[in-house]
C-alpha cells in the first residue's frame, strides 16, 4: 500500500509540492510554520547527526518505553493483536522502528525530507518490518489525508508540538489527532514547562517582558521563544505551561488518562508535584479519546485514504 506521499512523492494537493527549498517567501509557508522551523526541517545536517547528537538523552528513552508500554497495554486490550500507530513529527524513528518491530503499523508523518530519509533506510534494512512503516511527507497542521477512527495509538515527542506556530494551529494538530483516533485511541503528547523560567537568572524579567510582548504583539503568545539552535539563528519554540496544554487537550475532546510531571532536567520523573508549576522541567500528557461505542472493526490498510 502506498500513502501517494511516501518518502516525499507528493499529491496535486500537497501544501508542499512546488517546494522553493529554505529561500520560500515567508507569505507562502505553510500554516503553523515559522522561518526558523522551515529552516530546521530543510537543513539536512539536522537529520543525518540527530542520533548521535541526542544518543543517550535520558528524556528521549523515557518517552520511547512509554510509547511502548502504552502500546502494548493497547495491544493486551485487542487480544495480543498490534494496532495502527501514527507517529507525528516522526524524526529518524526512533518509536517508530521498534513499534514496527512489535508488529505495530506504523505511519511516520515529518515535514522534513531528510528526517524521511533516514527512517526508510532503517526500514528498508529490515526486511521484517519494512512493509509495516508508511512515511508522509507533511506538515502536522494539514493532515486530512488520514481517515477517521482508524488509529489506535498517536504520539508527538520531544515537544514538537511546539514547534508549531500558533494556538489555532495546535489545536488543529490536536483536533485532527482525536478525528484520526478509534474510539479509545490513546495520545501521548510531551512540552516543556516555562514555569521554569522563573528559577532561571533573569528569569521574572524575562518572564514578564514575554508576558508584555504577547499583550502589544498579536503575532507573539506568551510562551513563544526565538534562538539560535545548531548553527539556525532563529529556531521556534513555544514553551506551555501545565493548564495550557491541559485546557488544549480539553478543548479537542480528550479525557486524560495520565498526567507525568517530569523533573527539572527532564531526565526522569518529578519526585512530588508540590509546586509542580515552577519545578518541572516538562509534561507528557497520555490522553484518551472516549466514547459511548467502540468499533471492533479492523483495517488491512495503514488507514491513509487512498
Amino acid at each position: 500500500m502506498t500513502t501517494g506521499n511516501e518518502t516525499g512523492s507528493s499529491r496535486p494537493s500537497d501544501p508542499i509540492q512546488g517546494d522553493n527549498g529554505r529561500n520560500r517567501p515567508a507569505w507562502q509557508l505553510p500554516p503553523g510554520v515559522s522561518r526558523g522551523t522551515w529552516d530546521y526541517v530543510h537543513e539536512a545536517s539536522i537529520a543525518t547527526q540527530y542520533d548521535g547528537f541526542h544518543h543517550g538523552h535520558p528524556l528521549l528513552e523515557l518517552d520511547r518505553n512509554l510509547v511502548m508500554s502504552v502500546a502494548d497495554e493497547i495491544s493486551s486490550s485487542y487480544g495480543g493483536q498490534a494496532g495502527v500507530a501514527v507517529d507525528l513529527a516522526c524524526g529518524t524513528g526512533r518509536c517508530s522502528i521498534p513499534l514496527a518491530e512489535r508488529g505495530w503499523r506504523v505511519i511516520g508523518i515529518d515535514l522534513s525530507q531528510s528526517m524521511l530519509s533516514e527512517v526508510a533506510a532503517k526500514k528498508n534494512a529490515n526486511a521484517a518490518i519494512s512493509e509495516r512503516v508508511a512515511l508522509v511527507r507533511g506538515n502536522l497542521v494539514q493532515m486530512a489525508f488520514l481517515s477517521d477512527e482508524q488509529i489506535d495509538l498517536a504520539y508527538c515527542l520531544y515537544s514538537s508540538i511546539g514547534m508549531i506556530q500558533g494556538r489555532n494551529n495546535r489545536l488543529e494538530l490536536l483536533r485532527h489527532v482525536h478525528r484520526v483516533l478509534r474510539p479509545d485511541g490513546r495520545f501521548l503528547v510531551h512540552v516543556h514547562n516555562r514555569g521554569t523560567w522563573l528559577r532561571d537568572p533573569g528569569g521574572v524579567r524575562r518572564w514578564i517582558a514575554d508576558w508584555w510582548r504577547s499583550v502589544r504583539d498579536s503575532q507573539w503568545e506568551f510562551g513563544d521563544r526565538v534562538y539560535a539552535y545548531r548553527g539556525l539563528p532563529s529556531m521556534f519554540l513555544h514553551i506551555f505551561s501545565e493548564r495550557e496544554l491541559k485546557r488544549d487537550l480539553h478543548r479537542a475532546g480528550f479525557r486524560l488518562d495520565r498526567w507525568i510531571r517530569l523533573n527539572r532536567t527532564s531526565s526522569g520523573l518529578l519526585s512530588s508535584p508540590w509546586c509542580s508549576g515552577l519545578r518541572a522541567g516538562g509534561y507528557i500528557a497520555v490522553a484518551k479519546k472516549t466514547s459511548m461505542q467502540r468499533s471492533d472493526a479492523r483495517v488491512s490498510s495503514l488507514g491513509v485514504e487512498r
